[in-house]
């Protein structure tokens, strides 16, 4: 009813106000018409009285009633159709012209002049019929024409000249109103077509502004603003609103892989599956890139959103058919219900997504309902940020160097840097406590440039036949220029290329992502080399070693810590060994605890072996240390065993070499 009465007003309005204007043009002109043609009568009349006073014979005549002046030319000249004289003293009233006006009708006439003894101003009195009605006009003049107070009146037939002028002004008015009113309803149409285009433009405005429109769903201003009304109108009324907000997992690949047209439609469609798994009354909006979010604003009871989450992540589990590409993901849910977990839209925004982090880790293609011990641990998590940042931007990271050795020769070839955060109370944390942190808030990026850095600046120290090993996270990995930065690195400290070794997780590689390949390639070509690590824990670990020419397989250390049976143990690190040879690549066994790891491993034909049976991780000055009192202990050795030939030479032993680079001998053990 309120939208039809708006509709009405301006088109009424309209109307009212062309009526208006018509009306008053009519009353103005016929005002205007009736002022002439009285102003026209006055002039007559003027010059009518200057004749007749010249000739004062006529004038006298007509105010004695003299028949040969009443019939005259005095008043035919002048289209005088009735003359009245009127003496007020002795109340004698003469009329000339029409005899069928009585005294008492002219007499109010004649006594306008009475105020004007002898002065010829003359006085427009009245008009005889309505203009309204006919077009009967005519003017009446009063003259005080004597000292004694007589009055002459003369009566003007104005009704051709009203007429003429009517004709005229009403032609005109017509005229005038059709344009008038073609115009006024003209310019109202077109007002009223603009005003509903800035109503449809303001309409279109406010829909860009609260949905999507790649999905054509709510976007995140309109989920945030939802989700407030549905938090209070809850309050209110005492029942909960569950929201649940998913993220697809897989997603980024296909996009990467396929295409973002590709990417774009496998995002409508899963908008519309979700969609249609969804009532009426649930709200479905999409927040940003591959994240979506439903909020169901009645929740009885909380069970019933698990189930809901269960539903989705099976249809979105279902393959889709993309541009002749059959594409499957899943996706990841944390739940949340309001007021319980949040009386705001930011904290229960906050809260879903730690039960989505939390699904997330735990699997992916799951769901996970808030837990207030979610939030502790976020918190935990944001000030272990916060402190990682503090360390970045003052140097606060140190690196410890943990040797592997020969296990032929006894001999150290080669170091892994390890990281660690120095803390105030100069405690080292290790990097499994905060690898997980970094690598999510991106700072893996400045600490693995930090570690290039300092290794390269280190290696200066060691002896030119010692090799460092680095590892490389997937941030790094997949960040255009890393093969750049660390050859960069290198030759500003002076430091050959084949004394780095990168090593690179399979889990990282297994992935398939050519560009990683394609960093470890240029790198290997310019003569790093490149160790697969923690060979064995995935699924993909016999395809990447048939894909890529690596040149060290690095065991996990669970083939020898979780696998109790000897037979069984020697076995499989004997397979692959043997496997390691066949391909040319060098084994190396980690988590050497004890004799009996590096007895197992010296078995079986591991080449290198590494763990804290040979030491724990050291600062590169502990390591320095160490190759002086290595080296002094093989010049008394030397000495001792000069003296006792008793020829006086001193000879050290020969110690393994490679590429025609010597190695230091710190440990032989066994």
């Amino acid at each position: 009813m309120r939208l039809i009465s708006k509709r009405l007003v301006s088109p009424l309005l309209a109307v009212l106000i062309a009526v208006s204007v018509v009306v008053g043009i009519f009353l103005v002109g016929h005002y205007q018409i009736r002022s002439v043609l009285k102003n026209e009568a006055a002039l007559v009349a003027t010059a009518w009285y200057e004749s007749a006073r010249h000739g004062r014979s006529g004038l006298d005549g007509l105010l004695d009633g003299r028949s040969e002046a009443l019939n005259g030319p005095l008043l035919r000249s002048f289209a005088i159709d009735t003359l009245a004289v009127g003496d007020p003293q002795a109340g004698i009233v003469t009329v000339v012209g029409d005899e069928g006006r009585s005294e008492n009708e002219l007499r109010p006439i004649l006594e306008t002049g009475a105020s004007h003894p002898g002065n010829p101003q003359r006085s427009v009195h009245a008009v005889d019929e309505s203009l309204f009605l006919s077009p009967n006009f005519a003017t009446w003049v009063v003259f005080p024409v004597t000292p004694e107070g007589r009055q002459v009146a003369v009566r003007f037939d104005q009704t051709f000249e009203a007429s003429q002028l009517l004709t005229t002004f009403n032609r005109q008015l017509v005229y005038l109103t059709g344009i008038a009113v073609v115009t006024f309803f003209s310019f109202m149409a077109g007002y009223t077509y603009r005003t509903q285009q800035m109503q449809r433009e303001k309409q279109d405005l406010v829909y860009l502004a609260m949905h999507d429109e790649l999905t054509g769903l709510g976007n995140r201003k309109k989920f945030e603003q939802s989700l407030g009304q549905m938090l209070a109108r809850a309050s209110e009324k005492t029942h909960k609103i569950g929201l649940l907000i998913l993220d697809l997992d897989g997603f980024k690949s296909i996009n990467d892989t396929l295409g973002h047209p590709v990417g774009d439609n496998l995002l409508r469609a899963t908008a519309e599956r979700l969609k249609n798994s969804l009532r009426d009354e649930d709200l479905l909006c999409r927040l940003s890139g591959d994240e979506f979010a439903v909020i169901v604003p009645v929740v009885h009871d909380n069970h019933a959103l698990p189930s809901l989450a269960d539903r989705m992540i099976r249809l979105i589990e279902q393959p889709f058919r993309i541009e002749g590409h059959e594409i499957t993901i899943g996706c990841s849910i944390g739940i949340t219900v309001g007021p319980d977990n949040g009386d705001t839209a930011k904290t229960l925004i906050r809260n879903a997504d730690f039960a989505l982090y939390r699904a997330k880790a735990g699997g992916r293609q799951t769901w996970r309902f808030f837990d207030p011990k979610m939030a502790e641990d976020q918190r935990s998590r944001e000030t272990l940020e916060d402190g990682l940042r503090y360390a970045i931007q003052n140097d606060l990271f140190t690196l410890l160097y943990q040797p592997q050795y020969d296990l032929k020769s006894g001999e150290v070839v080669c170091y892994e840097a390890l990281l660690r955060w120095k803390l105030t109370n100069e405690n080292l944390v290790p990097t499994s406590m905060f690898l997980s942190v970094a690598e999510e808030t991106g700072l893996i990026i400045p600490m693995g440039e930090w570690v290039i850095r300092q290794v390269a600046r280190d290696c200066r120290a060691l002896p030119g036949g010692v090799r460092v090993a680095v590892n490389l996270s997937a941030a790094q990995l997949q960040r255009d220029g890393t093969e750049t930065y660390i050859a960069e690195a290198l030759a500003n400290s002076d430091i050959a290329p084949n004394r780095i070794e990168i090593e690179v997780n399979e889990s990282i590689l297994g992935r398939g992502e050519e560009a990683a390949f394609s960093r470890l390639e240029r790198l290997r070509e310019a003569g790093v080399s490149v160790v697969l690590d923690n060979f064995g824990v995935g699924t993909s670990s016999l395809g990447l070693l048939s894909r890529y020419p690596f040149d060290k397989i690095k065991l996990d250390r669970t083939f020898l810590s979780r696998i109790s049976d000897p037979q069984k143990a020697r076995a499989v690190v004997s397979a692959v060994c043997r496997l390691g040879q066949s391909l040319g690549m060098a084994v190396v066994g980690e988590g050497v605890e004890n004799e009996a790891h590096r007895d197992l491993l010296r078995e079986s034909g591991c080449n290198l072996a590494q763990g804290y049976f040979y030491g724990e991780p050291v600062t590169v000055e502990e390591v320095i240390g160490q190759e002086a009192l290595a080296t002094a202990a093989l010049s008394s050795a030397a000495k001792t065993a000069a003296d006792v030939s008793g020829d006086g030479s001193a000879t050290p032993a020969p110690g393994p070499t490679r590429g025609g680079e010597r190695n230091i001998r710190l440990v032989a053990n066994g």
